[in-house]
């Protein structure tokens, strides 16, 4: 529950400060998708496939999103728990394919993740904007390419992870950047994981 609320708070804040910063018609800054690869039904297992190409006009997020990825692995295998699910601690940020003239792909934060298949089922941890009929809450499938970012709760309250976050916090004004840094571990990957 606490993660729920932490995750909903950080994403509040992010659209408060995308809005401080002059973000109009549900425009965010370096949320430009590159090729997003679509995968068939029956695609080989998750560790086979091709890592997720997203580029962004910010070389920051560019190599927030090659750290997140890089890491992924070890975020997931620590977290994995009986049966296919995962700590309730673990979100992951997931690429979308939307049906959206100027807007293809959406970012979602999604958390309650267990595997489905040769994939991922979980609950939408942030409201999303471009898919109709879909609200926070909501289930959603998707598949290991399209993880873009994880975050994972430390024992302290603070997150692991969020390097889309972290990425971001130098054009972000304060106060609302000390708070963010606040939520976040000096290290974005626990040592154990390394």
């Amino acid at each position: 529950m606490l993660f729920r609320r932490t995750t909903a708070m950080l994403c509040a804040l992010m659209a408060l400060a995308l809005a401080a910063r002059g973000a109009t018609d549900g425009e965010i800054p370096f949320d430009t998708p590159g090729p997003v690869i679509e995968i068939p039904e029956d695609a080989l297992p998750s560790g086979e496939l091709d890592v997720l190409k997203v580029r962004s006009s910010d070389p920051a997020m560019n190599r927030a999103f090659g750290l997140a990825r890089a890491s992924l692995p070890a975020a997931l295998s620590a977290t994995e728990k009986k049966f296919g699910f995962f700590s309730p601690s673990l979100a992951l940020y997931v690429a979308v394919r939307v049906d959206d003239p100027d807007k293809q792909i959406e970012f979602v934060w999604v958390d309650n993740i267990r595997r489905k298949g040769k994939g991922f089922t979980g609950k939408l941890a942030s409201q999303p904007r471009f898919m109709p009929g879909k609200r926070l809450r909501a289930p959603i499938d998707f598949l290991n390419p399209q993880i873009a970012d994880w975050a994972v709760q430390a024992r302290d309250g603070r997150y692991y992870g969020y390097f889309t976050t972290r990425a971001r916090l130098k054009s972000i004004e304060e106060p609302l950047a000390s708070e963010l840094r606040a939520l976040l571990v000096d290290t974005p990957v626990p040592q154990l994981w390394q």
